[in-house]
């Protein structure tokens, strides 16, 4: 293995790190939308569905926020494949037990697992993309974000007839199959990563102890990255779960036309995934996405305030609009970071902020409408939130590294080449 590694050609090895990327990322969401779709045909001890489906579903966004506590850390101790290989190994047996449990305790304790296993991915990725695509972040981090987007859909789209086919179990365990192909490219790679990752062990346990922490939060284009990727998930978790329920409730909308708006607002995810990331690593562009969204968001969550009944596919496009910072976000953290190394954690620090505040979404929104008997309070906060990414319009302007911004306060990053702030 050793010795075939060494013979790679770094065109070959760059292109085994892409499709690990990618395969990763096809992987990456269908453990959380396989469930949905064919939770009526589940046969286990409690009936899959209201507060027990409803329990699974509120399990990512914790896990995902726990993970990006410790993923950096895993990533330092195995390698950034070390941890895609231990990854893909985990969600595979994930899949497989939720496929194989005799019990809803079982489905519970496998879905955790497979859910930490995601959140891991997540901080993983955009170290992944930055290592082996550092000219090509954009593109790479486009292609990615579409995967994911796929991730979600197929479930849906095939989820259901591979129950009724081959039964529930097949169905849920068969997307074991993605994560275990994912293994393969970064096997290949596994001995260049072990070199490469003693090497930087070494340099690593030089650096003071400020610099091992990272510290990413004492940076002013850390926290934007943060802020525009906790508003877009902050939306996007409220609109997935009550959005329909606002707009028979205030618009007056039928059960029909509710459920189209929705799938507007989810398609929407694609193109912007394809677009927004390209555009975000640009010169200037990435203060103008800011604009665009916070201008979508508000304007769009205004108008079902003052107007529900003028145009619901309109509002649904401006909201779906606002969640543009997601993907944008993704391209950040390799665009404004050096190293890898900090790009791992810097997805870390935005990961675990933001699906804490991303989980949050939902519960107060429903609390607000509990309390006040309408909609208008939870979409007043809805619409606050979607102005509160324009700080970020003059922070990301300046186009500064993590690095830059840290060295500039005195914490040490490391062996890297200063960046001059760009205006």
């Amino acid at each position: 293995m050793t010795k075939t590694s060494t013979t790679l050609s770094a065109r070959t090895i760059a292109w085994l790190g892409i499709a690990g990327v990618l395969i990763l990322s096809l992987g990456g969401r269908t453990g959380v939308a396989a469930l949905s779709p064919i939770a009526g045909e589940l046969d286990l001890d409690l009936p899959v569905d209201g507060l027990w489906l409803a329990i699974l579903g509120a399990i990512p966004p914790i896990a995902y926020a726990v993970a990006g506590l410790f993923s950096p850390w895993v990533a330092r101790k195995l390698s950034l494949e070390g941890a895609a290989i231990v990854v893909s190994v985990v969600t595979a047996l994930a899949h497989l037990g939720r496929g194989i449990t005799p019990n809803y305790f079982g489905l519970f304790a496998s879905t955790v697992v497979l859910m930490v296993g995601i959140g891991v991915l997540n901080v993983i990725l955009p170290g992944l993309v930055k290592l082996y695509a550092p000219e090509r972040i954009g593109l790479i981090t486009s292609l990615y974000s579409t995967m994911m987007a796929i991730s979600t859909a197929l479930p849906s789209a095939v989820g259901l007839a591979l129950a009724r086919e081959y039964g529930w179990r097949f169905s849920i365990a068969s997307w074991a199959l993605i994560s275990i192909v994912a293994v393969l490219p970064y096997l290949i790679l596994l001995p260049l990563a072990l070199r490469r990752r003693a090497s930087e062990k070494a340099v690593y346990a030089s650096l003071p102890r400020s610099a091992r922490s990272a510290r990413v939060g004492r940076s002013a284009t850390a926290r934007s990255i943060m802020l525009i990727f906790s508003v877009s998930g902050f939306t996007a978790y409220t609109i997935f779960g009550v959005f329909p329920q606002i707009l028979r409730d205030h618009a007056g909308s039928s059960a029909e036309e509710a459920a189209l708006a929705l799938t507007v607002f989810a398609i929407l995810g694609m193109p912007m995934s394809l677009v927004v990331p390209n555009l975000a690593v640009r010169p200037g562009w990435s203060k103008r996405l800011v604009l665009l969204s916070a201008f979508s968001g508000v304007a769009g969550f205004l108008g079902l305030i003052f107007a529900p009944s003028f145009s619901v596919l309109l509002w649904s496009v401006l909201t779906g609009l606002n969640t543009l910072t997601f993907s944008m976000s993704l391209a950040l953290i390799g665009a404004r970071t050096a190293t890898h190394q900090m790009a791992t954690e810097l997805a870390g620090f935005v990961n675990t902020v933001g699906y804490v505040v991303a989980g949050l979404g939902p519960i107060v929104v429903g609390a607000l409408h509990e309390i006040t008997g309408n909609w208008i309070a939870s979409l007043i906060v809805l619409t606050v939130f979607s102005a509160a990414v324009l700080p970020a319009y003059w922070v990301l302007g300046k186009e500064r590294t993590i690095e830059f911004e840290l060295e500039e306060k005195g914490v040490p990053t490391g062996p890297i080449t200063l960046q001059p702030e760009k205006r």
